[in-house]
């Protein structure tokens, strides 16, 4: 005797328990449907102002083969990872201590929020007149733009610490180092890793800013070079490795806070 077919809504109940199960799924699936439209949409038009997916992957491929982006990602990645790692080293520690006391947050907490809102990008001629055309003023520029969200994010994650927690450690005769790094540092991790998360976000666009300025190497140069040649299809090779290291960036991040945090996602209203 054959089984009666599931009704739909146990189709759906069974789909979403999949797409749970494997959400990786729904990014695939995205990811095919936006290149299966933009190649349709794409072979029909100028290939001076457009281009199309089956196009960028032969423009892939002839920069992979000669060597010419996998050198324009070593010379990018130099500055963004030591102007990145200096932010990190910096900006969190002096987001514990604008959270932990009132004195430094009144005293220097709104040179940050300053610098958040301020516009770096104007002030780029100016950098490169101070520190030059090369790595170090890629440096410099990658880690003002990326410690203002990491100091921020730690800076409010202190401070959302409830106070009660802070009073048990101090009934205990707990010092301010053990408070700050087994009460305070424990609680604020989701928020610092918020921070990171927008900080490598926002020094991989100070990396590409800064090489389209001083057009001299790395991934910017490259995109800058090939716009300049007319190769639409090879511009958007540097401009997907962008892309590219953004999105496994924060996957990477994403990765560390479950594990070092996996609280966290437990009791978010938003992994529902």
């Amino acid at each position: 005797m054959s089984e009666a077919p599931m009704p739909p809504a146990g189709r759906a109940a069974g789909l979403a328990a999949f797409l749970k199960r494997h959400p990786s799924v729904l990014g695939i699936m995205s990811f095919v449907l936006l290149m299966a439209i933009w190649e349709l949409a794409g072979r029909g038009g100028n290939p001076l102002l457009t281009s199309h997916p089956s196009a960028v992957y032969t423009a892939l491929v002839k920069q992979l083969s000669s060597g010419v982006l996998v050198n324009a990602l070593l010379q990018s990645l130099q500055p963004l990872l030591i102007g990145y790692g200096l932010a990190v080293l910096l900006g969190v520690p002096i987001g514990l201590v604008l959270g932990r006391s009132w004195v430094i947050e009144k005293s220097f907490g709104f040179y940050f929020v300053g610098l958040d809102a301020t516009p770096l990008v104007a002030f780029l001629p100016v950098f490169i007149l101070w520190f030059g055309l090369h790595v170090l003023v890629k440096i410099v520029i990658v880690f003002l733009f990326s410690i203002t969200p990491i100091v921020i994010n730690t800076w409010t994650g202190v401070k959302a610490v409830p106070k009660t927690l802070v009073e048990v450690g101090k009934s205990f005769v707990g010092s301010e180092s053990f408070i700050t790094r087994k009460i305070v540092l424990p609680h604020a991790l989701p928020s610092i890793v918020v921070g990171l998360r927008l900080g490598i976000g926002r020094a991989i666009i100070a990396m590409a800013v800064a090489e389209l300025f001083t057009a001299l190497s790395g991934l910017g140069g490259l995109l800058l070079k090939r716009s300049e040649d007319y190769d639409t299809a090879g511009m958007f090779v540097p401009a997907f490795v962008f892309m590219a290291m953004g999105i496994i960036a924060n996957y990477f991040l994403a990765a560390m806070e479950r594990r070092i945090a996996p609280w966290h996602k437990a009791t978010s209203a938003g992994n529902e």
